[in-house]
């Protein structure tokens, strides 16, 4: 199996660091896109948990989802913005809301669906694992069959990890 699937594998591997310098290039090179905008809906969001031995469930408050006039939607974590008018920071390639300001006050460290948050740290790792992953193909003569497949298995768990969050996007 490894010696059939290797470099399929490889060239599956190497597109998501290449994946994740585009994606760090558009955010922190390229200009944003500035948009005036207005809020036109809002909702809270909120986990419900339940005990192990508790017939109730209580509900945690993580933050707000906003809706905006021209469809945009973001997710402010704990924070309310109490102004219609903002400014939403957009990078051009993956569209991605990366600052939100209102004229007193700044949300852009409390954004949290997009790329944002928790998202942005799966994706980090997973370039750092198919990162490692390649330099073990590539060098690693002596890799055995579990060590092929525990490759595949990684990378595939954190990646539809982060496809699901990315998804889900509160």
């Amino acid at each position: 199996m490894k010696e059939k699937y290797t470099k399929i594998t490889f060239k599956i591997l190497i597109c998501i660091p290449i994946f994740f310098s585009i994606f760090l290039i558009d955010q922190l090179v390229v200009p944003q896109k500035i948009t005036n905008d207005e809020i036109i809906a809002y909702g809270r969001i909120e986990i419900s948990r339940k005990g192990k031995y508790s017939t109730t469930s209580s509900k945690h408050f993580v933050g707000y989802k906003f809706l905006t006039k021209r469809g945009l939607e973001f997710s402010i974590r704990e924070t309310f913005i109490k102004e219609n008018e903002i400014t939403i920071g957009q990078s051009y390639i993956f569209q991605n809301i990366n600052s939100v300001k209102s004229k007193i006050n700044d949300y852009s460290d409390k954004l949290m669906s997009g790329f944002n948050g928790a998202c942005f740290y799966f994706s980090l790792s997973l370039a750092i694992i198919s990162t490692i992953s390649l330099l073990m193909l590539k060098f690693n003569k002596n890799l055995s069959q579990n060590g092929f497949q525990n490759i595949i298995l990684i990378n595939s768990f954190v990646a539809f990890l982060t496809l699901y969050i990315y998804v889900m996007n509160f």
